[in-house]
Parts: structure tokens; sequence; C-alpha cells
């Protein structure tokens, strides 16, 4: 009866591994989507420091191609290089000039490089914790398998 006990006791154990395994995992999958998500806004900040910059060395009245969707684009003409109106936030956009658009776009960035690298840290931290969660069960089977064979020994001879 005590060896069934310890069998038990390990498939418990087992279970409660798995379930923090899943956890884990359900951990990591949403920090992942999360830096995903933080690489896109790099990317479009991106973007827009090199569209700025671009604006920024037109001439006035320079034609331009400016994209409206679905890879289609109609010509518009520049007329203000120095000024841009920039989202802020909550709907709420405000008129200035390209290099303060510059600057806050690196504010923005350098931000989101902080988030990110936060996340991956975190991301690492749980990737290890998980590789020895695994560890640990793969043991605690390994254990099962062993008490299961000793109970069939003494069970059947």
């Amino acid at each position: 009866m005590a060896e069934k006990k310890n069998e038990q006791e390990i498939q418990q154990e087992l279970q409660r591994l798995i379930a923090e395994i899943n956890r884990l995992q359900g951990q990591m999958e949403a920090i992942n989507a999360q830096i995903d998500l933080i690489e896109s806004s790099i990317s479009e900040l991106n973007r827009v420091e090199e569209t700025l910059k671009g604006v920024k060395e037109l001439e006035g009245d320079e034609e331009v191609l400016v994209p409206v969707g679905a890879q289609s684009f109609v010509r518009a003409c520049v007329t203000d290089t120095e000024r841009v109106i920039v989202g802020i936030g909550a709907g709420v956009a405000v008129e200035r000039t390209i290099d303060e658009a510059l600057e806050s776009i690196d504010d923005q960035r350098q931000e989101l490089e902080k988030a990110r690298a936060e996340a991956q840290q975190k991301l690492q931290e749980l990737a290890q914790e998980l590789q020895e969660k695994q560890r640990k069960a793969q043991e605690l089977a390994q254990q099962l398998e062993g008490a299961q064979r000793i109970a069939q020994q003494s069970g059947g001879g």
C-alpha cells in the first residue's frame, strides 16, 4: 500500500507540474505576442522617421506620392516642409516642427526598445523556469514508471 500511495503522490506532483508548464507556456506566448506588437510599433516609427526626413529635404511645392492603401497612391504637393501634424494619443493631434516630431519619435522608440528588452528578459526567465519544470516532470515520470514496474513485479510475483 505504501508503494501505491507513493505512486499517487508522484502522479499528483506530476499533474501539478504539467499545469505549471501549461501556465508558463501560456505566459510565454502572451509575452511573444507583446514583443511582436512592440517590434511592429518600432518598425512603424522607423518608417515615419524616414518619411519625415525625406519631407524635410523637399523643396517647396514638390510632388510626392502619398499611399492611400491597397498599394495605391495619389499625387500631392507638399507645401510646408517644416511643420507636420503629429498624433499625441486619444485622437488628439498637434502641429510640430519636423525636428520636434523626429525627437518625439526617437523618445517613443527608446521607450519601446526598453519595453521590448524588459519583455525579452521576462521571456528568458520564464523559459528557464519552464525548462526546470520540464526537467522535474521528466524525472517524476521516470519515477512513476519505476514505481509502476515495482508494483507490477510485486503483484505478479
